[in-house]
């Protein structure tokens, strides 16, 4: 809580709240709750929306600062957002999210003692991340290997955003388990065409 010589936590959950990670913030899986925060993405499920949310204690001084935005209040944008939670809560997604936690840390644990170019493997529900490196010891990032493993996939269907040596990713928390696993198996499969046209 803020206070004399203390700071607002700010947390922007637009990629990791709405359910992603299998919580509606991201923050709820260490028992943290920030005074301010923004939602966005799955908050519309695809809709422009976007959400700043402010703890009590602090929504006053929100509203004597004259913020404003170019679609605040938009009632399309707000119902959008509402069907959105509905959604999530009738159809159990974020349990499933959770659920698919499971299924995709089983697969890139095994990549880890698998792949010489593995690193290191991080997954809260739906929002992973797999590093490569050049040296298991060394934790050297290995650019190369990351446009190689994106390009790969790409070419079997597969496509996230390219983050360097870092393979990102954030599928939808709708994501059947059998469409999941196929999506493991392209990423696991440029993995390794990867490993061997990079071997030294």
């Amino acid at each position: 809580m803020a206070g004399k010589g203390k700071i607002l936590l700010m947390d922007d959950e637009v990629l990791a709240g709405s359910g992603r990670t299998g919580k509606w913030l991201c923050l709820e899986h260490w028992g943290v709750v920030p005074d301010v925060a923004t939602l966005g993405k799955g908050f519309g499920n695809g809709f422009p929306v976007t959400a700043l949310c402010v703890r009590e204690p602090y929504a006053e001084t929100f509203e004597k600062i004259s913020a404003s935005s170019s679609y605040g209040g938009n009632p399309m944008a707000c119902a959008a957002a509402l069907a959105s939670i509905e959604a999530i809560e009738e159809e159990g997604l974020l349990e499933h999210a959770a659920e698919l936690e499971k299924l995709f840390l089983a697969r890139m644990r095994r990549w880890l003692e698998t792949y010489r170019i593995e690193g290191d493997v991080r997954c809260k529900g739906c929002l992973m991340g797999v590093e490569l490196v050049r040296n298991k010891n060394t934790k050297e990032p290995f650019p190369e290997a990351g446009k190689l493993v994106y390009q790969k996939a790409f070419r079997k269907g597969l496509a996230w955003i390219p983050a360097g040596h870092i393979l990102r990713m954030s599928p939808p928390i709708v994501m059947p388990d059998e469409i999941a696993q196929k999506c493991m198996d392209i990423i696991e499969e440029a993995i390794a065409e990867t490993e061997r046209e990079l071997a030294h």
